[in-house]
């Protein structure tokens, strides 16, 4: 049975409204219309469906008769009021917007919802400010640090268990079964579809479980995250049933080195491109770089893939409270892949490894 979720503390959400409302008034917007299910949740706390947070004259949270009594009671540090109809939303922002020059909203709402906000308010310089929203939940809050610990803790023993219980003849299908019933059991289940590789399959970067049988001598990899009171962890093991032949051992300890080295390096003020590039030129100086095609790793939190994230193009200097995924990989087509995923969080003077 999936376990319910618990909420951060009120002041929590409040203080990120604040900071909302201080991002609007030092780029001079008259309003700020955050709708995203992820956004509204970051900024209210409240799981719904619909709702806006617009910020205007002061910080107002509408939501539908559906939500209307829940949302009053858990987003208490901010006015509640009733959303207008769909059909009735242009009117309605039209009239509130009259005086309005210079609105923010996201840029990742659908293209008719922003044309409709574009033709109720024609008169408003238009600011996404989707890029500002992601940089505010980068950095982890004392709070999330420790939801984030306790995921990822959890995620580390749901793999032991199912690890004890792992033999030869079961198929990817049945260890993916497996885990999500654990995760299940201590927490809101996964954080994305895991991932269980058998044999060659493993040479596949993000494979489908499928009937794969494992065989004993084989390699194999899981990579799973468990949700726990709304935030995500991620998690790459990579290992054999059995004793590892010599190859497997060579290729392992490549990407574990490569993995170091690049935690080792992780402090504020370094760019996440550093970063990368530190574990990408031990593999690349071993002989496989080209069998290590993707990014190192990925920011997360409310969502598994979240930014900054550890790759090439990726200019972000990294703060203290950034949390992000170390997962080198070499993935040797027909014989086997292999990838070490652990998630860090950037602390004063380096990171620690949760």
């Amino acid at each position: 049975m999936t376990k319910p979720a618990h909420n951060l503390p009120a002041s929590e959400f409040a203080t990120r409204v604040k900071g909302l409302v201080a991002f609007q008034a030092g780029h001079a917007l008259d309003a700020v219309f955050v709708s995203t299910d992820i956004n509204r949740y970051y900024f209210t706390g409240l799981e719904a469906s619909n709702g806006v947070l617009l910020l205007a004259s002061a910080p107002t949270f509408y939501t539908d008769f559906r939500y209307l009594l829940v949302a009053r009671k858990c987003v208490s540090f901010m006015a509640v009021k009733r959303v207008w109809r769909q059909v009735d939303e242009q009117e309605t922002l039209a009239a509130m917007g009259k005086k309005w020059r210079r609105v923010g909203y996201e840029g990742t709402i659908s293209a008719a919802r922003f044309e409709a906000l574009r033709k109720a308010l024609p008169q408003v310089e238009w600011m996404d400010v989707a890029t500002a929203i992601s940089e505010m939940r980068s950095v982890k809050s004392l709070a999330e640090q420790s939801v984030l610990r306790h995921a990822v803790r959890a995620n580390g023993n749901v793999f032991a268990s199912v690890r004890e219980q792992l033999c030869a003849g079961m198929r990817e299908w049945d260890v993916r079964n497996m885990l999500r019933r654990e995760m299940d059991a201590v927490g809101q289940g996964e954080a994305f579809d895991t991932i269980v590789c058998a044999g060659k399959n493993s040479a596949e970067c993000h494979h489908h479980p499928d009937e794969t049988v494992i065989r004993k001598g084989q390699p194999v990899l899981i990579d799973m995250g468990v949700k726990l009171d709304y935030y995500c962890s991620d998690m790459t093991r990579s290992f054999c049933m059995g004793p590892p032949p010599p190859f497997y051992r060579e290729i392992y300890r490549i990407v574990s080195e490569a993995q170091r080295k690049a935690i080792r390096g992780i402090r504020p003020g370094r760019r996440c491109a550093d970063i990368d590039a530190l574990a990408r030129r031990h593999i690349e100086k071993a002989g496989y770089g080209d069998y290590f095609g993707h990014s190192l790793g990925h920011s997360l939190g409310l969502e598994v893939h979240e930014t900054p994230n550890f790759a090439p193009t990726c200019k972000t200097v990294l703060k203290p409270g950034m949390t992000l995924t170390v997962e080198p990989g070499i993935y040797l087509p027909g014989r086997f892949g292999i990838r070490i995923e652990d998630v860090i969080l950037v602390t004063s003077n380096g990171c620690e490894v949760l």
